[in-house]
């Protein structure tokens, strides 16, 4: 299969649906749509490679876990009072 430079996808209410839903994230529709393709193309690849399917069988995705960016923390102002440790003696 040649890899095409452009492509389009006709809009139903589901697709509308779920880019509403991933709105929020800021991600364009494009974006979003280029994500989801590489997270199925993750899925299917890791399935077949660890034969949980065979090439070109669509794998049922059943579980997950995600992995969140971590937040920003605000500054830490002031003194810092830290336990004193007792030195072991040995």
């Amino acid at each position: 299969m040649s890899t095409p430079k452009q492509l389009a996808a006709r809009v139903d209410a589901n697709l509308a649906r779920d880019l509403r839903t991933l709105a929020p994230t800021g991600l364009t529709p494009s974006e979003i749509v280029k994500r989801a393709v590489a997270q199925f193309a993750e899925i299917y690849q890791v399935a077949v490679e660890n034969r949980v399917a065979r090439p070109g069988e669509i794998p049922t995705l059943i579980a997950y876990r995600y992995q969140l960016p971590p937040l920003p923390q605000p500054p830490r102002v002031g003194e810092i009072k830290l336990p004193r440790l007792k030195h072991l003696k040995g």
